[in-house]
């Protein structure tokens, strides 16, 4: 999956998980608790990520680090994907 297909696919769940879902426009740098992505958002998108694209997500993973912004996550999928 390249890039920008992976930073839609993230997106889209997001939208979903999301109360409201995720404004147009957010930025990769910006903190995904501002949209409301709270622990339970957190656990459920860990599941949608396992489940839809297939990743498996160790306990390593969930990390504020890796779910806090957009970017981070995207990366985060990108390393999973590989394999990583």
């Amino acid at each position: 999956m390249s890039g920008p297909a992976r930073r839609e696919a993230v997106t889209a769940l997001l939208d979903e998980i999301l109360p409201g879902g995720l404004p147009p426009g957010w930025a990769d740098g910006r903190p995904l608790v501002e949209a409301g992505l709270d622990s339970v958002a957190v656990l459920t998108l860990v599941a949608e990520l396992e489940t839809r694209l297939g990743l498996h997500l160790d306990g390593a993973d969930l990390s504020a680090e890796n779910f806090g912004t957009l970017g981070a996550l995207c990366a985060l999928v990108a390393r999973r994907a590989e394999g990583a």
